[in-house]
């Protein structure tokens, strides 16, 4: 039952806004309180309608965000129902959380894209939604299609059900284009400049990186936000000296960054986990590179000495917490001991560098507390 005030906020609210959703083929609309009673009623299923009456509970209690705790009924345009699907709450930072699901008969029809893709539209122009998230067993591969679909990227987590994606408000990923290269290393440029270094290399190491044959060039992705290019990351293939002789392929990584007014508010670690998924899509098992364990390790990467990977040349006594590693795919690097060298198209002549720097708006060079060369 719902109290007095919930009751009239219940009315209040329900007088004034019900979303209905309509696409080609179907209607989409959280259901009222009495559509949902007569629903969960009608089921069979104890674990589905335990799940639906907790929707059920929850709008009680949030009379005034119905729409993001109640059932929404996925109907044909001739009101059969087929479907439903279902928002989670709306968190404090604006994240929702979708779930769907479509009658066994009207499968592989496409009503789930369909539906879920209307749905999610709705649910970003809303105001105060940031994201939209979702979870799906590994296997049901249906529902992983749909989710790629949408523009669902994984975030590296599992939840009780599996694998977690996310889909932000105004974030993109794409491959990189000949068209935003010198956009994209004149952002390089801004994010180095004078912070290894009086001046920086990383924009003219880029641009030569994108010609270099261990360069993957289906790893060349840029960050966007509202269209713009925010971030970018690539990736080389490398290897391990492995000391039993064996040579195993792994893959090295950057430069990565983000544009400097943006720098700490989180992109950067969105980023980084979505290349890394895209490159486990591809069947790395592991990359190794240089970085700070502070922020990296939030991403899953740990010290390579903890894999019994060493650095090229460098002494025993010497501190190598700046080598990081991160398997890719469990178990990869199980039994194996060696010893990793950077990609040489990393190494830059710092002559062809001032001469390419020369392409872009005069900076000054200053040497700052903290940077590594000087």
């Amino acid at each position: 039952m719902l109290d007095i005030k919930n009751q009239l906020l219940y009315l209040a609210f329900h007088k004034e806004v019900k979303a209905m959703i309509e696409t080609k083929r179907l209607k989409i609309y959280p259901a009222s309180k009495t559509e949902m009673e007569e629903f969960i009623a009608a089921q069979t299923d104890e674990a589905l309608k335990a799940a639906y009456m907790e929707m059920l509970n929850g709008s009680f209690d949030h009379p005034n965000q119905w729409e993001w705790y109640a059932i929404w009924m996925i109907e044909l345009k001739d009101g059969t129902h087929i479907g439903e699907l279902c928002f989670k709450g709306l968190n404090q930072n604006g994240v929702v959380e979708i779930g769907y699901g479509i009658g066994e008969k009207y499968q592989g029809q496409g009503y789930a894209t369909e539906a879920a893709k209307a749905v999610t539209s709705w649910a970003l122009k809303q105001p105060n939604v940031t994201a939209i998230e979702a979870e799906t067993e590994p296997e049901n591969m249906a529902s992983l299609r749909v989710l790629e679909k949408l523009g669902f990227v994984a975030t590296g987590k599992n939840g009780q059900e599996g694998p977690r994606f996310i889909l932000h408000k105004h974030i993109t990923f794409r491959l990189e284009t000949p068209n935003d290269y010198r956009e994209v290393e004149n952002m390089v440029r801004e994010s180095f400049w004078n912070v290894y270094r009086p001046g920086c290399l990383e924009h003219f190491v880029l641009h030569e990186l994108r010609s270099n044959p261990d360069f993957v060039k289906e790893l060349d992705y840029v960050m966007e936000k509202d269209g713009k290019i925010i971030g970018q990351n690539i990736f080389m293939r490398a290897q391990i000296n492995a000391d039993d002789g064996r040579n195993i392929p792994i893959l090295a990584m950057g430069p990565i960054c983000i544009t400097p007014e943006l720098k700490r508010q989180g992109y950067g670690k969105m980023l980084l986990d979505y290349t890394l998924e895209k490159a486990k899509e591809m069947g790395f098992g592991a990359m190794c590179f240089e970085g700070n364990i502070d922020f990296y390790s939030k991403s899953g990467f740990t010290y390579a000495s903890n894999f019994g990977i060493r650095y090229h040349d460098l002494p025993e006594s010497a501190d190598s917490s700046f080598f990081l590693c991160k398997e890719l795919i469990p178990g990869y690097l199980d039994g194996i001991t060696g010893e990793y060298t950077p990609p040489q198209g990393y190494f830059v002549d710092e002559a062809d560098a001032e001469e390419f720097d020369k392409q872009f708006p005069p900076k000054k060079k200053e040497k700052l507390p903290g940077q590594i060369f000087g």
